[in-house]
């Protein structure tokens, strides 16, 4: 049986790559561009995934705690959702030493049962964009 539902809602900002569910905090996000900026690059590049042929693309502002601004390049659909904080899933050890995907943090069932891998911003630059 599950436990009662307190309601604690994580808000992200959700989409697609490589055939997968993904989301960032949206407190990370600072806003959603309709063009390219001239410092941006593909989610797909990053996580090292192919990308969506033919899909529509928006660039996501994020906040990655310095002075410039830095889009990332991403798949529409782009939603900001709410997920149940309770259901987040933090990731073994074992599997964040072994995966593949940089700043892979966590994993969530949405309401719908759909699982989304949640990225942690700041991890996704290995060193951070200049």
């Amino acid at each position: 049986m599950n436990a009662p539902d307190d309601g604690a809602r994580l808000a992200v900002v959700r989409f697609c790559a490589g055939g997968h569910e993904f989301a960032l905090e949206a407190r990370c996000v600072r806003a959603m561009r309709l063009n390219a900026e001239p410092r941006s690059c593909r989610i797909e590049d990053v996580l090292g995934l192919p990308a969506q042929p033919g899909a529509a693309r928006r660039w996501l502002l994020l906040d990655l705690g310095g002075d410039a601004d830095f889009c990332l390049d991403v798949a529409e659909p782009v939603a900001l959702a709410q997920l149940p904080a309770e259901d987040v899933r933090l990731l073994p050890p074992l599997v964040v030493a072994r995966t593949t995907l940089p700043a892979l943090a966590a994993m969530v069932l949405d309401d719908a049962g759909h699982g989304v891998l949640l990225l942690d911003a700041r991890r996704l630059f290995s060193p951070p964009p200049r």
